[in-house]
């Protein structure tokens, strides 16, 4: 069995991005773009880490205005932070550090030493030692076999409404054939509030989506999904149209996480 007792020095982003809790949330908006990340750090005036700003809580803030436009509100940016982030030491094990990524169902634990950040683990990384440490089992083993699912031409009211029910980070979006051609996740269901709630599915999905065999060894299917930027892969088989199950970046948080000692 492949071990994952590597510190997270080694695979946490450093330094990690910042900004002061009493900075504006239009900035924060800003440097999210500008960076192309999905969360914050945000520190006191000692800079010691209070909390975490992520693009899912400045949705939740946004106000839809006309059409499909959101206007973030200018305020602090403590008012809409995730405060008492959970947060690792360098020297953490990077399985145990998976384990309370999972066990929270968060993307990503800031690293703290002498109660200043000094970097951020993602599931991302978590997915980049899976596939540096060439861990050639079938993607099958890992997968979530129970997948839910919406078509395309579904309205975004019942696809929002299968995503609460379901208890899933996402849906697999499929044509009426079966076939995968996106996802929809809590953000796109956040940014659909601008739109008529009978818009297609289609129109609010996140379209990047990759598609496997389930026999993928788990370090190429690690390696495509990062370079594919995305947290979620269907498996099918190459001659049947049936989904067989869904990789999520929790999942590989799940397969390290059960190497622990």
């Amino acid at each position: 069995m492949t071990h994952f007792k590597s510190p997270v020095r080694e695979y946490m982003s450093a330094p990690p991005v910042l900004i002061g809790a009493a900075g504006s949330t239009v900035d924060a908006e800003a440097l999210l773009d500008r960076r192309a990340i999905t969360a914050l750090g945000v520190t006191d005036t000692e800079g010691r880490l209070v909390g975490v700003l992520s693009r899912t809580d400045l949705l939740r803030a946004a106000d839809a205005e006309s059409g499909a436009t959101f206007t973030v509100p200018d305020a602090a940016v403590e008012r809409f932070m995730t405060s008492d982030p959970i947060t690792v030491s360098p020297d953490s094990e990077l399985d145990a550090a998976a384990k309370r990524m999972l066990k929270a169902h968060i993307h990503r634990v800031f690293v703290v030493e002498d109660g200043k950040p000094v970097g951020v683990l993602s599931t991302r990384d978590v997915m980049r030692a899976v596939h540096e440490k060439q861990v050639r089992a079938p993607a099958i083993e890992i997968a979530s076999t129970s997948v839910a699912k919406v078509k395309a031409d579904d309205p975004i009211a019942l696809a929002v409404d299968r995503l609460d029910r379901s208890n899933r980070h996402g849906l697999i979006v499929t044509d009426r054939a079966g076939w995968p051609v996106g996802t929809f996740a809590q953000v796109d269901a956040l940014l659909g509030r601008a739109k008529d709630p009978k818009t297609p599915v289609e129109d609010a999905m996140e379209c990047r989506i990759l598609v496997l065999p389930p026999s993928t060894p788990l370090y190429r299917l690690a390696q495509q999904a990062l370079a594919m930027n995305v947290r979620r892969v269907v498996l099918m088989d190459r001659d049947d149209l049936g989904i067989r199950g869904v990789v999520s970046s929790f999942d590989f948080c799940r397969l390290v996480a059960s190497t622990m000692g």
